[in-house]
C-alpha cells in the first residue's frame, strides 16, 4: 500500500478555550497494546453502549463525539507513556454534571489538524497517530506541545463504516 496516498491532510489553527465534559481514563500506552488490559477500547464500548453522551447537561453540538489526551507523562518514551483521556462532547457551561463525569477545559491552543480517513475503525485511528513520530516539527506545523491532543468525531459515525475524522495535535507557541 503507497503509504504516502494515505498521508492525511493537515493545517495549522488556533482555537479558542473550550470545556469538554465525559468519561475519564487514566492511559497506560504499553497496556494498550493487548485488549484486556486497554483502557481506550472499553471506554468507547462503555460510553456508546450506555449512551453517555445524551446524559451531558449543555451539550454544543449533539453526537459530535471528543476524544481528548492530556497531562502526558513521559511522552517521548513510548512504552511508559501515561496520559489522562477524556471521552464526551464540547459543552456552553458546566452545571449539574451527571455522577461519574467530569469536565476538562483547554485554554486557546495552537494546534495541527489533520483530516483522516476514510478507513474502518480502529485502523484509521491507528494509522494516523502512528503517521505522527514520522513528521518533522516542519511537517507539523511545529513543535509538539503534549498537553492537549484530541480526535472529533462527526455527528453521524457509523464504526460499522469507513470513517472521517479529524486529529487535532497541540503545538508550542
Amino acid at each position: 500500500m503507497d503509504m504516502q496516498a494515505q498521508k492525511p491532510k493537515l493545517t495549522v489553527v488556533e482555537l479558542p478555550s473550550f470545556t469538554l465534559v465525559g468519561l475519564i481514563r487514566n492511559i497506560i500506552q504499553k497496556e494498550e497494546l493487548d485488549p484486556n488490559t486497554g483502557q481506550i477500547g472499553k471506554a468507547y464500548e462503555e460510553y456508546f453502549e450506555k449512551q453517555i453522551n445524551d446524559q451531558i447537561p449543555h451539550r454544543l453540538f449533539p453526537k459530535r463525539t471528543y476524544c481528548m489526551y492530556y497531562e502526558y507523562q513521559n511522552p517521548h518514551d513510548h512504552q511508559e507513556i501515561k496520559y489522562k483521556m477524556v471521552l464526551g462532547e464540547m459543552v456552553s457551561e458546566v452545571t449539574d454534571l451527571p455522577e461519574g463525569l467530569v469536565a476538562v477545559t483547554v485554554p486557546e491552543h495552537l494546534f495541527c489538524r489533520f483530516d483522516c480517513g476514510p478507513g474502518s475503525i480502529p485502523k484509521v485511528v491507528i494509522d494516523a497517530w502512528q503517521s505522527l513520530p514520522n513528521l518533522s516539527p516542519e511537517e507539523l506545523g511545529g513543535t509538539r506541545s503534549y498537553d492537549y491532543d484530541f480526535e472529533v468525531y462527526p455527528e453521524d459515525i457509523n464504526v460499522n463504516e469507513n470513517i472521517k475524522f479529524e486529529l487535532f495535535i497541540g503545538l508550542q507557541k
